[in-house]
């Protein structure tokens, strides 16, 4: 049996579409959980498409009472699919309902706001309740409670490995002779040179400092973080990975 079926006759959405929302909310947030030998264009957008531009008002209304019921990638997938073949910007009850939900289900799931869209977090600002955050993080240890290790002038530290790929980034601190700390990512030179080069990518007075603005950065652990990071990273990790992490 084909994974998608054919529309049926008379029907404005494939019977088949929650299966299909929730491979394209896989894919719209991270684009290596799509299974092998899926055209993105062609099977999960495309046949919505006359729909969505014939009757967009009714196109949202179905989508959403077809992907309601399971939740899920399904909804963040209906959510991406109304933006892509109508607007982002497109006022209709039902779609900011879904978009809502569609969020509330990264939320849950430990998702830090790093890997929403610009356009989903701002919607999510207007949208959520009061000063309400995305997710509580904890706050930075005590300046005088952490444990870091004094570095040499030039000394450098391995302190993450971003994947567990052989080739993940890897980011070290280094200390400069005049007691700035620096963070330092070693890695693929580009796609296509697999050769490893170091370049600067933080700088702070202090460790203490360096180490908080990397947990910023970072918002939840990376595949390997030093005990001396850890402290500073400040959410969990999600129940949804991303393959960045």
């Amino acid at each position: 049996m084909a994974l998608f079926s054919r529309r049926e006759a008379g029907a404005r959405l494939p019977a088949d579409v929650v299966t299909r929302m929730d491979l394209f909310g896989q894919y719209e947030f991270d684009s290596t959980r799509l299974a092998p030998g899926i055209d993105v264009w062609s099977q999960l957008q495309s046949p919505l498409l006359e729909f969505a531009q014939a009757d967009p008002a009714g196109f949202v209304e179905a989508l959403v009472a077809a992907v309601r019921p399971g939740g899920g990638w399904a909804l963040y997938g209906a959510s991406r699919t109304i933006g892509n073949l109508i607007a982002y910007d497109y006022e209709h009850p039902r779609y900011a309902e879904v978009r809502m939900a569609a969020l509330e289900f990264l939320r849950a799931n430990g998702v830090p706001p790093k890997f929403l869209t610009g356009g989903d977090w701002d919607f999510w600002l207007r949208s959520r309740t009061g000063d309400e955050p995305w997710l509580t993080g904890a706050p930075l240890p005590p300046a005088d409670s952490t444990r870091i290790i004094p570095l040499g002038a030039g000394e450098l530290r391995r302190l993450a490995q971003v994947t567990s790929e052989e080739d993940s980034n890897v980011v070290y601190v280094r200390c400069e002779p005049d007691g700035t700390h620096v963070a330092v990512v070693e890695g693929r030179k580009s796609d296509e040179d697999e050769s490893r080069v170091h370049w600067d990518w933080l700088r702070a007075d202090s460790a203490y400092a360096l180490y908080a603005h990397i947990g910023d950065a970072f918002q939840t652990p990376t595949y390997w973080v030093a005990p001396e990071l850890a402290p500073f990273i400040p959410l969990p990790r999600p129940k949804i990975q991303h393959s960045v992490f």
